[in-house]
């Protein structure tokens, strides 16, 4: 099991996120416990309504999970993801941040605000991350 504790390697980690890239999320910030990404909206994340599609939301939303549960050099994945989607949005740029609540050695806790250009928010998510133990 790799070593992410620096925050080249967990960016690295995330650069290979073959989703994310496909779907035009960004990071832009990784710190112990938080992280934040961004998605430009674009014709190809509306739904059959013309708003943001809700899986687009949930995706900005994850990658920012990922980058903060994994920015202690632990290999952590979700076990459970709670979304509440607050507004609809159609245009502009969705930002996902992402904090840490609480970490122990096998589990951690987080929550994510999603908002759009002007602020508001868009969706809230809780998540919880199980932490791998590393290799010896």
């Amino acid at each position: 099991m790799e070593d992410h504790s620096d925050m080249t390697s967990v960016e690295k980690i995330l650069k290979n996120d073959r989703f994310a890239k496909h779907v035009g999320i960004k990071l832009l910030e990784v710190s112990d416990g938080y992280a934040k990404a961004e998605m430009e909206i674009g014709d190809q994340h509306l739904n059959g309504l013309n708003m943001v599609h809700g899986a687009a939301i949930f995706s900005v939303a994850d990658l920012a999970f990922a980058a903060a549960v994994n920015s202690h050099g632990v290999d952590a994945v979700a076990i459970n993801m709670t979304v509440a989607f607050i507004n609809t949005v159609r245009s502009g740029k969705l930002t996902a941040e992402a904090r840490e609540i609480s970490l122990n050695r096998k589990l951690g806790t987080y929550l994510i605000s999603v908002t759009d250009d002007a602020g508001n928010l868009v969706a809230n998510l809780q998540t919880t991350a199980y932490r791998k133990t590393p290799k010896k």
